[in-house]
C-alpha cells in the first residue's frame, strides 16, 4: 500500500514538473488562434505547431512554428518561429525574427539553421533583446525589466521598446479552446519605423503547458487596436 502511494505521489510530481513551463511539450500539438482588428473582425488565422522537444540537463526546450493566413489578401500566408525554454525557474520565449524572412525568400525550410540565422541577423543589423521571461510564482505587481531591439526589415529601420512591464496576478480565461488558469502580464510597446511611431498598452495571458491564451492591445486613448484568442488545441 505504501509503495503504491509513493508511486502515485511520484506520478503527480512528474505531471507538475512537466506542466510547470508556460509552453507545450507534446510533439506535434497544434495551437489554433484567431487574430482580430480594432472593430472585432477576424483578420487572420494562426496555427502554431509544437516541434523539436528537447531535454538538456534540467532545461526543456520546444519550438512553435507559426503559420499565419490573412483573410481577404493576396500572398496572404506568412510564417514565424518561437523558441521556448524552461530551466526549472523561468520560462523564456524568443521569437526568431529571421525565420519569416527566410521562408519568404523561397529558401528551403529544411536548410534553415543557426548559420543561416546568424548571417541574416548580421545583414539586418539586429541589436538588442527580443526575448521575454515568465518567472515561476511571480506575484501581482512585480515588475519585469525593460527590453528593446532594432533591425532592418524591408530596407527600413524597425525599433521596438518594451517598458513598464509587470505581472498582474492570476486570472482564469475562457475561450473556445476551454478554461485556462493564466498569469496575466501587461506592458507598453513602442514601435518606430523610420519616423512613424506607435505606442500600445499590451496585456497577455499565459497558461502553463500551453503558452499564450489571449492578448489585447490598446492605443494611448484606450481604444482597442488588436486582439488574439486561442480557439482550439489539437494533440
Amino acid at each position: 500500500m505504501m509503495k503504491k502511494a509513493m508511486l502515485f505521489v511520484a506520478a503527480l510530481l512528474a505531471c507538475h514538473v512537466a506542466n510547470a513551463q508556460y509552453f507545450c511539450t507534446t510533439e506535434g500539438t497544434e495551437l489554433h488562434y484567431v487574430n482580430y482588428d480594432e472593430v472585432g473582425q477576424s483578420v487572420s488565422d494562426e496555427t502554431m505547431t509544437v516541434k523539436n522537444i528537447l531535454q538538456e540537463g534540467n532545461t526543456v526546450k520546444a519550438s512553435y512554428y507559426a503559420k499565419i493566413v490573412t483573410t481577404k489578401a493576396k500572398n496572404n500566408t506568412s510564417y514565424t518561429l518561437f523558441n521556448w525554454s524552461y530551466d526549472g525557474k523561468n520560462t523564456v520565449c524568443t521569437e526568431d525574427l529571421m525565420y519569416g524572412p527566410y521562408i519568404a525568400s523561397d529558401s528551403d525550410p529544411d536548410k534553415y539553421d543557426e548559420v543561416a540565422r546568424m548571417k541574416m541577423l548580421d545583414d539586418r543589423k539586429f541589436k538588442g533583446d527580443n526575448s521575454f521571461t515568465i518567472k515561476d510564482s511571480a506575484q501581482g505587481g512585480e515588475t519585469i525589466p525593460d527590453r528593446s531591439y532594432q533591425l532592418i526589415l524591408n530596407m527600413l529601420k524597425n525599433e521596438v521598446n518594451i517598458s513598464g512591464a509587470a505581472y498582474m496576478g492570476e486570472e482564469q480565461v475562457h475561450t473556445r479552446a476551454g478554461k485556462f488558469d493564466c498569469i496575466k502580464i501587461s506592458y507598453l510597446m513602442r514601435t518606430k519605423i523610420v519616423l512613424k511611431s506607435k505606442t500600445l498598452r499590451v496585456t497577455e495571458w499565459y497558461a502553463k503547458g500551453v503558452g499564450l491564451v489571449k492578448s489585447e492591445a490598446y492605443d494611448t486613448k484606450g481604444k482597442l487596436d488588436s486582439k488574439t484568442l486561442l480557439v482550439k488545441i489539437d494533440k
